[in-house]
């Protein structure tokens, strides 16, 4: 039977100021325990065994001395029930709230825990979850980086990596530093959908930074220096970008991606190459730009598409998402990858009007999209506290409870709250030296290198980057 998708918003830190029980979720998987979690003085503790085996650790316990030690893979962490104090490989650390028993059972906090094995944690303020992943999670995880008016994802399966796009030229930086604090070392695919800059601009750096074994292109050359930046990288590196087939199905730890288009065309957006990743019961597909002509020849292919997620074509341009195409889709949620106010207008409201009954995320709106799944069900979760609320009440699900019901909105806008976490504060513009500037119409950073990275800028004043809230460039401002 297919499984819904449980969609919820994430603060960007572990830690409310209410009391009370919450929910912890592992790789997708929520964690059972005769003690729920709980939030103590604004920190959530956890059931010690449960959080700690469901991590792979295994836990001893001193009676004596009320020490809980669990250990993983050469690192061993130790707390002490009603102590600050505790350890790491034996370095002191101090906690903001102590170990302590709840109902009888140990309860530790779990960001400490967590994050002292290596793992990620995000929390949903809103339903009272904490969400773990961990670097060797065998689930499937897809992260729709939040690049501004572009696209790169990031999957991830029992220690395999790929990426799909990555960003703008003056992304590449920020993709690369993502990239490593998600734990990556090696990325087994790298996939440029199509030859635009908003696509690949950022690739030609992280093929220089990671050790990348096999790169997919699609079918089709641009004469563009971004362009040429990706084949001077690949190079370097001694790759031979390939273009895939229709219907090849390349393995990625327990999950599998499968191309269900990847054609020439006049039109460089239909070139994309479309992918769906499948783990278990669940699935993902993921449009590129691909438009109206690319999602025909789809649905005539025969095709299984049915997919969990849909990363929506083109940025939720009106030439992407065609009625039938999403009928034969039937996606439980969408992400959309778009800029804050972007000066195509993306997303279109027909595609809205379309999404219309399902819940529908954005970048420009939630920043980084996470979305993970055990298999049977897919969460989906963000780092801003924006809830991407669907544009009417979802089915009920009658196989995994929902912890709190969304925001409803009327069909033609999609209502979000408005973020609680801090804004990015531009550099003081009486430190810069330069009154001139040269900036992208979506992209996040100015220049003073008007060439800067091989991309296409105009001219602007510094003034007028700081308001429109962009950000240095970490290579040619100094």
């Amino acid at each position: 039977m297919r499984k819904k998708v449980l969609a919820f918003a994430v603060a960007a830190v572990l830690s409310i100021n209410a009391a009370g029980a919450a929910s912890l979720v592992v790789d997708g998987a929520q964690v059972q325990a005769d003690v729920p979690p709980m939030i103590v003085d604004g920190r959530t503790l956890v059931p010690v065994r449960a959080l700690f085996e469901s991590l792979g650790a295994t836990v001893d316990w001193d009676d004596a001395t009320q020490t809980v030690t669990a250990a993983k893979e050469g690192t061993v962490i130790s707390m002490q029930i009603g102590s600050t104090a505790a350890s790491v490989n034996g370095a002191a650390q101090v906690l903001d709230v102590p170990a302590q028993t709840i109902e009888g059972r140990t309860m530790v906090p779990a960001r400490f825990a967590a994050e002292s094995l290596g793992a990620r944690v995000l929390w949903d303020n809103k339903t009272q979850s904490a969400y773990i992943i961990t670097p060797e999670h065998k689930s499937l995880v897809v992260e729709y980086l939040d690049v501004g008016q572009a696209d790169s994802m990031l999957l991830s399966s029992n220690g395999e990596y790929m990426l799909i796009d990555a960003g703008n030229n003056e992304d590449g930086d920020d993709v690369v530093e993502y990239l490593k604090n998600a734990g990556v070392r090696t990325l087994k695919y790298v996939v440029g959908t199509h030859p635009h800059e908003d696509h690949i601009g950022g690739m030609d750096d992280v093929i220089n930074a990671f050790d990348v074994q096999n790169v997919l292109l699609a079918d089709a050359t641009s004469n563009t220096q971004t362009y040429s930046d990706v084949l001077t990288a690949l190079e370097n590196k001694s790759l031979t970008a390939v273009v895939p087939e229709v219907g090849a199905t390349f393995p990625l730890g327990d999950a599998n991606v499968t191309v269900l288009a990847a054609q020439p065309a006049e039109d460089l957006n239909n070139t994309s190459i479309v992918l769906r990743a499948t783990y278990q019961n669940t699935s993902f597909l993921f449009m590129g730009d691909a438009e109206a002509e690319v999602e025909e020849a789809i649905l005539q292919s025969g095709a299984d598409i049915q997919s969990n997620v849909l990363k929506v074509g083109h940025h939720g341009s009106d030439t992407s998402t065609t009625s039938s195409f999403l009928s034969a889709v039937s996606p439980d949620a969408a992400v959309i990858c778009c800029g804050a106010g972007n000066s195509y207008g993306h997303p279109s409201q027909a595609t809205l009007d379309k999404l219309a009954g399902i819940p529908v995320w954005r970048t420009d709106l939630n920043g980084t999209i996470y979305a993970m799944t055990d298999g049977e069900t897919c969460r989906i979760t963000a780092n801003k506290s924006v809830s991407a609320a669907p544009t009417k009440q979802p089915d009920a699900l009658t196989e995994s409870p929902v912890p709190s019901a969304p925001e409803t909105a009327a069909p033609s806008a999609p209502s979000v709250s408005t973020p609680s976490g801090p804004e990015t504060v531009p550099s003081n513009p009486a430190t810069e030296t330069h009154a001139n500037v040269y900036v992208t119409k979506t992209g996040k950073r100015y220049h003073y290198d008007s060439h800067c990275n091989g991309g296409t800028y105009y001219p602007s004043t510094l003034a007028d980057a700081l308001a429109r809230g962009l950000t240095p460039c970490n290579k040619c401002v100094k």
